[in-house]
């Protein structure tokens, strides 16, 4: 499914209307990027409704100025990074260019670069909750979706995503809520993850619904902040009255929401929109196979095994 599929296409271009589309850079195991420009240099950033702001890294060629007041980042609940308030003079987003725009720039520089451009940051909520905002990782695109108000485009999002599609109820900070057996769960969306997160709390109310649990440790590196847990398939999993098949999952102990990771969003198209306080979702009946990406995250996460029975842990 492209971005304007051709199923009731006269009702979608009268209600939907996309003032930005942008491609999706990198490759299969790298979380959504998208072309920018910085001061009139070419960059790229990440997209996450996991962050609450936006956040930037120096890199080579793409310097921000520190403000007067400096700050602290909490990641992961628990590994804290030094940061600065800081201001992009312009920012562009598919020749829309925008004036003066806050962020927070973090201590820590980057060194990462897709197709050629370095990636300095993440556009987190602050940036995705004034229009609707689509993530479409099977056809790589993104894109602001403008929809008009009229009770005449009610349902435009799922005459937009097709027949097939369902929905759930958002809140303010972007979670929503899933299904596991009968447990219902708060989970935030977070596609910088590598993998799917949920708190360790969470196993004794769901160890019904795991396949795996206890075969491995799984421990994970956030940039140099080291996390251990469990990893398991989750079973009997529902969003929006939709089956989320296999979804394998890592139970964190430092973790208190849990957060649906990259692998979630891979085979979907996605639209939320915080106006209506709604998720939209489809799964397209054909997936076309992705090239190969570099495992980019904004916060770098590295991930590997250690084997219950004979104690050896290998890295992935």
């Amino acid at each position: 499914m492209g971005l304007m599929p051709p199923a009731s296409a006269e009702e979608q271009s009268d209600c939907v209307t996309a003032p930005v589309i942008l491609p999706l850079l990198g490759g299969e195991g790298d979380a959504p990027l998208i072309p920018v420009k910085i001061n009139g240099k070419p960059a790229a950033m990440y997209v996450s409704p996991a962050f609450d702001y936006i956040y930037v890294r120096n890199s080579e060629g793409i310097q921000f100025p520190k403000g007067y007041d400096d700050a602290k980042v909490v990641i992961n609940g628990t590994y804290k990074e030094s940061a600065f308030h800081s201001k992009i003079n312009e920012l562009v987003l598919d020749d829309i260019p925008l004036k003066d725009v806050d962020v927070v720039l973090l201590a820590k520089a980057s060194t990462q670069v897709v197709d050629g451009r370095p990636i300095v940051g993440v556009l987190g909520r602050a940036a995705l909750s004034r229009l609707a905002v689509l993530i479409d990782i099977p056809e790589r695109q993104f894109a602001y979706l403008d929809v008009k108000d009229t009770k005449a485009c009610k349902l435009a999002f799922k005459t937009f995503l097709g027949n097939d599609s369902h929905s759930v109820d958002m809140e303010d900070d972007f979670t929503v809520h899933i299904r596991v057996g009968e447990k219902k769960k708060r989970v935030s969306l977070d596609p910088d993850l590598t993998y799917t997160t949920f708190p360790s709390f969470w196993i004794s109310s769901l160890k019904e619904n795991l396949e795996g649990l206890g075969d491995q440790k799984k421990f994970t590196h956030y940039d140099d902040f080291l996390s251990v847990g469990q990893g398991a398939l989750v079973k009997n999993l529902f969003m929006g009255g939709a089956p989320i098949e296999n979804e394998k999952v890592v139970f964190q102990d430092e973790v208190e929401i849990g957060s649906l990771g990259l692998p979630f969003f891979t085979d979907k198209i996605i639209i939320w929109s915080l106006e209506n306080n709604r998720m939209y979702f489809a799964i397209p009946a054909h997936m076309r196979p992705l090239s190969k990406g570099q495992g980019l995250h904004f916060f770098a996460t590295h991930s590997g095994n250690v084997s219950v029975r004979d104690r050896r842990g290998d890295v992935q």
